[in-house]
């Protein structure tokens, strides 16, 4: 029988997820005229659900969006603890996928850390 992993992520402040989430709730965009395109045009793949910012993909999965610094802890959990496999960045990273949760710099994050 295989053990369920529960994981309780907080959001954070001053996270990357705050742009997308004043755009969907507000209307809101960033000073900036390129960086305001940036976010309007990415936040078509973004929605909010139950105030959580979630990554939408196009084979109809839904992926919770963390900050930065959760996903690096999360790897390092997955990575190295108790259960880890100590497997390379892609398997790393493809795990934190599956199980729901997505950064934009996860990839980069998995690289350094293996």
């Amino acid at each position: 029988m295989r053990a369920r992993l529960l994981l309780v992520m907080e959001p954070q402040e001053g996270s990357w997820t705050q742009e997308f989430e004043a755009y969907l709730l507000h209307g809101t965009l960033l000073e900036k005229e390129e960086d305001a395109e940036c976010v309007a045009r990415q936040a078509t793949t973004y929605s909010l659900r139950d105030g959580e910012l979630y990554r939408r993909h196009p084979n109809g999965v839904s992926l919770r969006c963390i900050s930065e610094d959760q996903g690096r802890e999360l790897l390092v959990d997955i990575h190295g603890g108790d259960c880890g496999h100590h497997s390379s960045e892609c398997t790393l990273v493809g795990k934190v996928f599956r199980i729901g949760f997505y950064w934009p710099t996860a990839l980069h994050d998995g690289t350094e850390l293996v």
